[in-house]
């Protein structure tokens, strides 16, 4: 099928998951499913594929792709994603973003995208991330997660980090839990010294995310086993409410 359109038209639609079908691996759709956990249709393309379908797209009219808002399946999703998250103006971005929060619905969706962020639109992905984590949708707050943790490198964007960890105190959700697990072990590699400073400085955290954060340096390779063992001090004791 050709990819590099000047224009995608209704017409184009079924033609497309038609093409998408051809990809199909019926083998491995259990175990995908299994690790996704999702109940939407998986055709279990490679991502290599996927990858290479993204880039034909992109090389054509990707809006007229997008605004035919394809999602019928978890790949089409994620190829919608992808596309999206690439798009460097933020205020086009932000509109097709707004169609995709109502359709992702497991971690993947949300751990695939990877946005423009830049000096000058920072603050504008900042305002997302505070909207985003008062969101009853839990994939929408573990997204507001994974935009901080693409900014995560800007030392300047580490105490704002701090903050909205602090902010999650009472958060439940095992997928939110789990990125803000993973972005405060980050901090811990990146910025050791602020990062412990601020653990042993505030008591009222989410202790789920604390514990986490620790399992997952534990886990790394890019501390030594010192610097595992002397995390051990901040780990928090989890109460049942």
């Amino acid at each position: 099928m050709e990819l590099n359109r000047l224009q995608w038209t209704e017409a184009d639609k079924p033609r497309f998951l038609s093409y998408l079908e051809t990809f199909r691996q019926s083998s491995k759709e259990a175990w995908a499913r299994s690790i996704l956990n999702t109940t939407l249709d998986v055709l279990c393309v490679p991502s290599k594929t996927i990858d290479a379908i993204i880039k034909d797209i992109r090389k054509g009219d990707f809006l007229s792709f997008l605004d035919l808002m394809i999602f019928d399946h978890y790949e089409a999703i994620v190829i919608y994603g992808k596309i999206m998250s690439g798009i460097t103006d933020f205020d086009v971005m932000t509109k097709y973003l707004n169609r995709y929060l109502d359709t992702m619905e497991n971690w993947a969706h949300v751990d695939v995208l990877s946005f423009q962020i830049r000096k000058d639109n920072q603050a504008q992905f900042i305002h997302l991330v505070d909207h985003y984590l008062l969101d009853q949708r839990l994939f929408v707050r573990r997204l507001a997660l994974m935009i901080l943790f693409q900014m995560v490198k800007d030392d300047h964007v580490l105490d704002t980090i701090f903050d909205r960890i602090k902010r999650l105190k009472d958060e439940k959700a095992y997928y939110v839990i789990m990125m803000a697990g993973w972005l405060l072990c980050e901090c811990l590699i990146l910025y050791p010294n602020r990062t412990r400073v601020f653990l042993g400085s505030t008591k009222d955290l989410n202790a789920r995310i604390v514990n986490k954060a620790i399992q997952k340096c534990r886990e790394s390779r890019r501390l030594s086993a010192e610097e595992k063992e002397q995390l051990l001090v901040y780990k928090r004791k989890i109460t049942k409410k």
